[in-house]
Formats: C-alpha cells, sequence, structure tokens
C-alpha cells in the first residue's frame, strides 16, 4: 500500500512539533510497511559501508570518519526531513569541495585538519539552520541546470582524477586534475599490476551489478569479493595496500577545537558545500517524492539539513549531504517511511562494533573502485546532450563551469557556478521577450505579431508586451524598445496600451524611468497612453509614483480588449 500524500498525513503532534515532519509521520506508522522499510533500511545500510569508508578518504580523513558523519545523521533526518526515501550522509562531491577548503586552512596539520573538517559542518550546518527558519529554500534555484550539469560533470571528473594513485599505486603528488594524469603518464613503469587489476575488478563488478540487478548493493559485493580475495591469497604482502586498523567504540558527540577565527575563515567553504548541497538535496527530494505521492518542503529541507550536519559535526565527522544512489535504492523495494534511515544507522552502528578486523582488511583500490563507479554516475553525458539540443548557449556554460571545476578547484568552480547562475539571469532579465500585438480573431485575443503575421493592427493603436519585471536593470531598455516601437510602426500612432501581464515587479527606479518616458512619447504625438493587466503590486507602484489617473496620465484597464473597446469608442 503507498504511503498516503503529506497532504493527508495527520499527526496529534502536528500542532506542537511542526519542525518534526518526519516524526509526525512515523507516529502514523502502518505495519504492512514494516517489511518493505526493513528491507530497504538494511540494504541503504549494507551501501553506506564501502561508501562511508571511501568518502571519508575523499574527505582526507580515516575510514571510521565516514561512520561518525552518518550514525546521528540518519537518525535526525528521519525525525526532520520531509522526504521519506532521502538518503543522507557522505556524499563525494560535498567531501571533495570540504577537502579542498578545508586542506588550504590546515597546513597540513593531521589532527587540526580532523577538527576543522567537524567545524566546518557545524558552520555549514548554522548558515543551513538560520536559512531555514528565514524560509530561503528558493535559493535552490541559485544553480541552473546548466550551471548544474557543468558543475556535477566537473565534481565527477575530479573523482576519477583523484584515485588514479590508489587504483594504479603510482605516487601521484598532483592536487588537481590535468596535472594528475601527467604524473601518471610519465610514471607508468611505477604502476602496480596487482593494484589496477583489483581495483578494475571490482569497478566492472560494481557496474555490472547496477545495471543487470540494481536492487542489489553493487559497491558492497564489489568490496566484499575484493577484500575475500586479498585475505585468501595474502595479496597485502605484494604490493596490495589495504585500510589498516580501525579504532573500536562509537564517536563521543563533543565540540571540536577551533577557534573564532577559525570559524570566520571556514565560512566561504561552508557557504559552497551548504549551496551545493542543500540544491542537491532538494532536487533529489522532489524528484523522488513527485513519484510516490507526497511533497517537500524546501525551507523544511533546508533546516534538515542544517541539523544533520550539526550532527556530523559534533559526532566528529564532516560535512554531509544526500546520495542520489541511496536515495533511488530504498524507492525501488518500495519503502515507505523514514524508518529506513533508522534502520540504516542501527546497521551502520553494529558493522562498526563487529566487523572492525574485516573492515581493516578492505583493499584501498576497491574503495577507490566505489568512488570511480560514483564519479561515473554523476558525469552528466545525456545533460550536455539535452543542453546541446536545447540551447548552445547554456550548453557553453555548462562546460565552462566544468573545466572551472577541473582546471581550479571544487571551490572555484562553484565560485563560477554562482555567478553565471546569476549572469545568465540578469541577462535573460536585462533583455527579455518583448511583442508588438495584434488582433488575431481566429484566436479570440492579442498576439505577438512576429509570431502571427496575420494578427491585425488597429490603425492608430499600438500594443506592447513586455515578458519581464521592470527594474533598474533593464528599465532603460524598455523604454528604448517601447520608443523603438511607436517610431517605426506604421501609421500616427494615436494610443499606446502596455500589456504588463508579464511585468510582476516594478521598482523605484523603473518608476522614475517611466514617468520620463511617458513625457518623451507624449511629444512623439501619442494622445494616450494606458497600462493593462498589471497586477495590484505594480498598480500601487504606479499610483505611488503619480503616474496613474487622475494624479497622472496612464489610464488603467485591466483587460486588453477593455482598452481597445475604449480606444474604439474614443470619439463617441
Amino acid at each position: 500500500m503507498e504511503a498516503q500524500p503529506a497532504s493527508e498525513v495527520r499527526s496529534p503532534l502536528s500542532a506542537v512539533l511542526p519542525g518534526l515532519p518526519g516524526l509526525a509521520v512515523l507516529r502514523e506508522y502502518r505495519i504492512g510497511w514494516l517489511r518493505s522499510d526493513l528491507v530497504a533500511g538494511l540494504t541503504v545500510g549494507a551501501m553506506l559501508i564501502p561508501q562511508c569508508m571511501a568518502y571519508a578518504e575523499l574527505a582526507g580523513l580515516p575510514p571510521q570518519f565516514g561512520f561518525y558523519a552518518v550514525i546521528a545523521a540518519l537518525v535526525v533526518y528521519a525525525l526532520l526531513g520531509t522526504s521519506r526515501h532521502l538518503g543522507v550522509g557522505p556524499e563525494p562531491g560535498t567531501a571533495i569541495l570540504a577537502a579542498t577548503g578545508v586542506g588550504a586552512i590546515a597546513g597540513g596539520d593531521t589532527d587540526r585538519y580532523v577538527e576543522l573538517m567537524a567545524a566546518l559542518a557545524i558552520v555549514v550546518a548554522a548558515i543551513c539552520i538560520v536559512a531555514g527558519v528565514a524560509r530561503l529554500g528558493f535559493l535552490a534555484s541559485a544553480l541552473s541546470k546548466p550551471v548544474l550539469v557543468g558543475y556535477i560533470t566537473g565534481v565527477g571528473l575530479t573523482l576519477l582524477s583523484s584515485q588514479l594513485a590508489a587504483f594504479t599505486g603510482v605516487d601521484i603528488t598532483s592536487g588537481s586534475f590535468f596535472p594528475r594524469f601527467r604524473d601518471l603518464l610519465t610514471n607508468l613503469d611505477e604502476v602496480h599490476a596487482g593494484t589496477l587489476l583489483l581495483g578494475a575488478g571490482t569497478l566492472a563488478a560494481i557496474l555490472a551489478l547496477k545495471r543487470r540487478a540494481p536492487r542489489v548493493p553493487g559497491a558492497l559485493a564489489g568490496v566484499v569479493a575484493a577484500t575475500a580475495i586479498v585475505m585468501a591469497f595474502g595479496l597485502d604482502e605484494h604490493g596490495i595496500a589495504v585500510i589498516g586498523a580501525i579504532p573500536g567504540g562509537l564517536p563521543v558527540p563533543r565540540w571540536p577545537t577551533v577557534s573564532s577565527d577559525d570559524l570566520v575563515e571556514l565560512l566561504p567553504v561552508a557557504a559552497g558545500v551548504a549551496l551545493v548541497g542543500y540544491s542537491d538535496n532538494v532536487l533529489t527530494a522532489r524528484s523522488v517524492a513527485a513519484r510516490h505521492g507526497y511533497r517537500i518542503d524546501a525551507n523544511q529541507e533546508l533546516f534538515a539539513l542544517g541539523m544533520i550536519n550539526l550532527a556530523a559535526g559534533v559526532s566528529r565527522g564532516f560535512p554531509v549531504s544526500s546520495s542520489a544512489s541511496r536515495t533511488a535504492v530504498p524507492a525501488s523495494l518500495g519503502s515507505k517511511t523514514q524508518l529506513v534511515s533508522i534502520v540504516a544507522s542501527a546497521f551502520v552502528v553494529a558493522s562498526l562494533l563487529t566487523l572492525r578486523p574485516l573492515l581493516a582488511e578492505i583493499p584501498r583500490a576497491a574503495l577507490a573502485a566505489v568512488i570511480v563507479s560514483a564519479a561515473i554516475a554523476i558525469i552528466d553525458l545525456p545533460g550536455y546532450l539535452a543542453l546541446w539540443t536545447v540551447s548552445r548557449i547554456e550548453f557553453a556554460l555548462a562546460v565552462v563551469t566544468a573545466l572551472g571545476v577541473i582546471v581550479f578547484d571544487v571551490l572555484v568552480g562553484v565560485l563560477v557556478a554562482v555567478s553565471l547562475s546569476i549572469l545568465v539571469a540578469l541577462h535573460r532579465i536585462a533583455r527579455p521577450h518583448d511583442a508588438v500585438l495584434g488582433d488575431y480573431p481566429g484566436l479570440d485575443g492579442w498576439v505577438d505579431a512576429r509570431a502571427y503575421p496575420d494578427a491585425v493592427p488597429e490603425p492608430g493603436l499600438l500594443v506592447y508586451r513586455f515578458d519581464a519585471p521592470l527594474f533598474f536593470v533593464n528599465a532603460e531598455h524598455f523604454r528604448e524598445r517601447v520608443e523603438e516601437a511607436v517610431a517605426s510602426n506604421p501609421g500616427d500612432e494615436d494610443w499606446l496600451v502596455l500589456d504588463f501581464e508579464g511585468v510582476g515587479a516594478i521598482d523605484a527606479t523603473a518608476v522614475d524611468v517611466l514617468a520620463e518616458f511617458l513625457q518623451r512619447v507624449a511629444s512623439m504625438g501619442v494622445r494616450v497612453i494606458a497600462v493593462a493587466r498589471a497586477n495590484e503590486g505594480v498598480l500601487d507602484r504606479l499610483q505611488r509614483g503619480g503616474l496613474t489617473e487622475p494624479a497622472g496620465v496612464l489610464r488603467v484597464f485591466p483587460t486588453i480588449n477593455s482598452a481597445v473597446h475604449a480606444y474604439r469608442r474614443r470619439d463617441e
């Protein structure tokens, strides 16, 4: 039986605990959901074992810190999250972004690096919690599709290059994409055949299982098989590197030992991690929620991301986000609620307490294969093909973003991504679509004369539409375009009707420009200037600026047709 839509879920606690939507769902738990939730939870837990270890090393930390980061975070999200399937925890993109930023601050001090990484998670938490309370969930749209495609592809390529050493046994010291491949090509004689074969075989197994048996935790199966081979043949004595001893016990919650100056220095990195992590979270959550009939609260998800990072930080972990693979698997297994996360957390705890001797024997090449498989999964070639088909400019933006990530570093890539998104948005608003409208009786309305050449112009009347909010970025462009339309339109225009349906808002700068524009157009021989289909907010601004009748010259009409009827009756 499918879970109820979020709009239908009603919990006795919802009135007093509106910030615990996951708990509200669990309070109405149905016994018929238990089997699928248990199976999905155990599967996600099994996926987390190799992924936590691999992504911890990607973050520059010993493998056990991946477990520290996820144990409490899973339970916290189960209570606070609005997605019933989102797989939170370590994720390669945020892990490598965190490592890049913290590595530059730690200065090679290992102990300080560990403390700073936990502190980074707490700073990320603070940013997300404040943003969630302030209802800034709309910031998920700060990264447009081409920028997201380019960013995630750049991260995937960076992940691939980061595992060249562990995959081949070559000593690679460079820290960026192209120099890493240069180091490999100049030291091919150092490739360790056993390491390469083990890594390649593990990768092949993971990819094959993902393709042919997607419900099977391929990463776990591949790592288990590789570990069994190493142990059976004693390959660790023949140059195959293994994880080594893992400290026992569970993390004891504590505040990281850092200064206030450290927290300030971590802010730019934390902002990048928060933006990327949240964008990934909410897009993944919305995608799976749409397929299963419930809704996602973007602001609550932002708050939940903050709380799971707080849990990871005080547990000596590192910043966490979500995983598309760990989200898709429970959904495909028919899971119904956030109980999946609680079961997965219990599985990780049990594994850390009972399987440490086996975990210590895992070959590093196998963990590298886990990361490489994740990298292959996120390199978005279909996204590039779609962008090429729809818009060559957006395709170019995606390429530039990916290059920003792999040539410089992930943090620079994030800054490039955000900057490009803002520039693209500003350009589209600054130079939006506009049109001179004509009457098209067959469609019972006024349409773009360029799109419908048979549209009939009304002699002496010019109807102009501007499809963007009117503010300082485009106010001058608006004035120029209308004046051009008046000057180039055939006939002596007596009336000018401005269709403001697309003008959702107007600022003070645009009001001033519009006032000057009204005088200019009147001097061009236009006797009546009207505005049609403007919303209440825009009309209020125009009225306060003294532009509408009776204080000003602008006549106001609710529709284009009402303005046209008034024009046709002008001499009655």
